[in-house]
């Protein structure tokens, strides 16, 4: 790829997935800018003059820091979407690319799967509504440029993810990387259950970050500008999900407990891949449980 290629965030989940994907890009983190000012990103823009901006920066967590922290999860997301979208245009990127997420789409929804036009249906779901309208946001923003200045600018609605390079704990982790290490924790101590949230009948997909990345490389390459969502087949309950982490950790011997004054979050929220299957057929995602017991396996002696 002869365009020089910025992609913020690039030091979390899908950014590390992504550097093996297109290794001469150049790859920012919280460390090297402050996103959230505008000076700072006009700094970036000017000392790099990407051509391909691929916007994966977020301030994420899961529903129990979303819940205590509700005023950063939409100001820090909202100034950081705002700033590099205002200088994607402002240097003449030819292509910004936005990393939305599924918890942006109506918690009140008649029929399921949710496509792509029903984002502004309804309001998104309470435990996650600061940072799912923040996302919202960059979806309304991506559409009004393109709208105002004829530019070829998309964003990518994936459902939950999980891979390697996630934050393992169980405030501020994604529910899959969260339960892989609750299962390690309690074989390591001989504890004989694992605690979780909620009472584990929400629905959910997941998708490892690794094939997101491939998505991403390919969507460039291909040079394809879609607003689509991208997500497994898979739809399971959150006990479905933990007996099959259970099985596949050899830790079936483990109960599971659940906590019902912890929060459920939204009860359902799987999104339609008409899009996605139709422009990306080669990409074959991996399948649940042998993307868990990988990362079981690279992270149960360390």
């Amino acid at each position: 790829m002869e365009n020089k290629i910025l992609v913020t965030g690039g030091t979390g989940l899908i950014g590390k997935y992504l550097q093996k994907e297109m290794p001469n890009a150049i790859y920012v983190g919280s460390s090297d800018y402050d996103l959230t000012k505008n000076e700072e990103v006009t700094k970036m823009f000017k000392k790099i003059q990407p051509k391909i901006v691929i916007h994966l920066a977020a301030l994420v967590g899961g529903v129990h820091h979303n819940i205590e922290e509700p005023v950063k999860y939409f100001e820090e997301n909202v100034l950081m979407n705002t700033f590099v979208l205002k200088e994607s245009y402002r240097f003449n990127v030819k292509r910004f690319t936005g990393m939305l997420s599924s918890c942006i789409y109506p918690d009140k929804i008649l029929d399921y799967p949710i496509k792509e036009k029903q984002l502004i249906e309804g309001a998104p779901h309470q435990d996650l509504f600061s940072y799912s309208y923040a996302k919202r946001c960059l979806a309304i923003q991506v559409d009004m440029y393109n709208k105002k200045y004829n530019t070829k600018y998309n964003y990518l609605i994936p459902c939950n993810l999980y891979g390697e390079f996630d934050k393992f704990d169980a405030i501020r982790g994604h529910f899959v990387g969260a339960l892989i290490n609750k299962i390690i924790i309690a074989k390591n101590s001989k504890k004989n259950f694992i605690e979780l949230f909620g009472d584990g009948k929400p629905l959910r997909q997941f998708m490892h970050a690794r094939d997101l990345a491939k998505v991403i490389y390919n969507m460039i390459e291909e040079e394809k500008y879609l607003n689509m969502n991208i997500a497994s087949d898979e739809n399971y309950t959150i006990d479905t999900i933990a007996k099959i982490a259970l099985k596949v950790c050899d830790a079936e011997h483990l109960e599971i407990k659940y906590n019902s004054n912890k929060p459920n979050g939204q009860m359902r929220k799987d999104i339609d891949t008409s899009i996605f299957k139709k422009e990306f057929s080669n990409i074959k995602l991996i399948r649940l449980s042998d993307g868990i017991k990988e990362i079981y396996e690279k992270l149960k002696n360390d």
